[in-house]
């Protein structure tokens, strides 16, 4: 990705955009050849002739784009396809953008770079993971004290998934047990509906339970590692970096990054107002998700809104005070966001389904996975969402008894729906409606509600107001 330096005042002339030094992404292939051999050009361009497609999409990273035209150059040659190129995805670059391609025709996609796996819905995918270098004796080396004796299984992130075999072969010398993973569609082309189809996923086969085993991870520090961490309940994690050579225990990492999911859902509980953040468009089932969501929040009598906001920032979600707390319905990568920066908490749909389980305790196990969350959420039922009417909860937060707001209750109490008036003239009313509870609980509503009730004000004409750029007026220039 392009990186900004320097970032502008707001009271300049606008020159320093202009001359603002901005760092290109770095370039790993030179040469039309060394794109062939880095980005498995042959490989792609077989796959593209095998399903007869002539409209294909491919898709890059911004940290990757500047490989991009040699890529390109490379599979137009090989193929009598129309390439063409996406970047800047609508939502995370891990997931396969469908929507872009399907804006320019595209009947295939090829996805480059790490990515989070999910499933399509569309348009058939190849995969390019790449292939970094790892240091195999190294790895071993620094391994042999920590994993002596023990069950492991193995896994990577994907540009690391070429050499798990021969890592798994050298560490059977020194572990009991060595279960490696690997990623179904490593070597062939994911497309949607087809019969025997291998879907994108990563796959261990296990002798004992995974509590009995030592995760090591391969790869740089990262949203996959994260996932698995969180995910798969091993009795302990190990991670190691080839960039750096370093070998890492990851098990205190897990516990703190619990401990502040758990922070999370509990705030997400105290919330009256949720905000559904749909965060893709390409993952399967998504909508259904979102609808379930839905069901879920008007069940505990509390108020939603759903946003569509592409890429997720803190710019955006502040935009919207009166929302207490947000869901977010990505994939399972992107929907672990460390929302600490964030003026509101960002949750994953099943801690929001823990947050609003009334008798359900969280035992640690987590699920990111569309298909398993929709499958939990089918086991509860009505009477285990919400908190009782009338019944205050404790908020482990405040430490103090609240009392939830009830929006979706037609048997709540209409003292709190919120009249607006002018004069002793009755304009409208809004039923349970957040954001005007929220307008009318402001110091400042805006221009003529401030007048106290009952007293009448002129309206103001219209007259001439300043002219020229808030630096400098042009009353200012005398």
């Amino acid at each position: 990705m392009s990186q900004v330096n320097n970032p502008v005042a707001i009271d300049n002339d606008g020159s320093a955009v202009l001359e603002r030094n901005v760092e290109p992404s770095k370039q790993l292939a030179h040469t039309v050849a060394e794109a062939v051999e880095l980005y498995d050009v042959d490989r792609t361009a077989a796959h593209i002739a095998e399903g007869g497609y002539s409209r294909v999409a491919l898709q890059f990273p911004d940290e990757l784009l500047a490989d991009s035209t040699l890529v390109s150059a490379a599979l137009q040659e090989r193929t009598e396809a129309r390439v063409f190129i996406l970047a800047d995805t609508s939502y995370g670059s891990c997931c396969v953008d469908e929507v872009a391609a399907e804006h320019y025709a595209a009947d295939a996609v090829v996805h480059y770079g790490r990515t989070c796996l999910s499933l399509t819905t569309r348009l058939p995918v190849v995969y390019v993971f790449g292939r970094d270098a790892v240091d195999v004796a190294d790895l071993c080396a620094q391994c042999e004290s920590e994993l002596q004796g023990s069950r492991v299984l193995l896994v990577s992130d994907v540009q690391y998934a070429h050499a798990l075999e021969d890592i798994g072969k050298a560490l059977r010398g020194i572990c009991k047990e060595v279960a490696v993973s690997r990623i179904a569609v490593q070597d062939c082309a994911y497309v949607p509906g087809a019969e025997d189809a291998a879907e994108p996923g990563r796959l261990w086969e296990l002798e004992h339970p995974i509590g009995e085993y030592t995760m090591l991870y391969v790869g740089e520090e990262s949203l996959t590692l994260t996932n698995l961490l969180v995910t798969q309940r091993c009795q302990s994690a190990f991670s190691y970096a080839p960039q750096t050579r370093t070998l890492r225990a990851e098990s205190a990492r897990v516990n703190r990054h619990l401990s502040r999911r758990y922070h999370m859902v509990q705030r997400a509980r105290d919330a009256n107002v949720v905000g559904i953040v749909v965060g893709t468009l390409a993952a399967v089932r998504y909508q259904s998700v979102v609808d379930a969501l839905k069901q879920l929040i008007r069940r505990a009598g509390k108020k939603f809104y759903v946003f569509v906001v592409g890429k997720l920032n803190v710019a955006k979600l502040a935009n919207f005070p009166e929302i207490e707390a947000y869901v977010l319905v990505a994939c399972p990568e992107n929907s672990l966001v460390d929302s600490k920066d964030f003026y509101q908490p960002v949750v994953t749909p099943y801690e929001l389904l823990l947050a609003l389980s009334r008798s359900h305790e969280w035992t640690g196990d987590y699920i990111t996975d569309f298909h398993a969350f929709l499958n939990e959420l089918d086991q509860r039922t009505d009477d285990d969402v919400g908190d009782e009417e009338d019944v205050p909860h404790f908020s482990l937060v405040t430490g103090t008894l609240r009392q939830a707001r009830r929006y979706n209750d037609p048997r709540a109490s209409s003292s709190r729906d919120v009249t607006v008036q002018s004069g002793s003239t009755e304009i409208a009313q809004y039923m349970g409606s957040a954001g005007a509870e929220h307008l009318l609980a402001r110091a400042f509503r805006g221009l003529g509600h401030d007048d106290q009730e009952g007293e009448d004000s002129e309206p103001m004409l219209a007259v001439d107001g300043l002219s020229g750029i808030a630096s400098k007026y042009t009353h200012e220039t005398k």
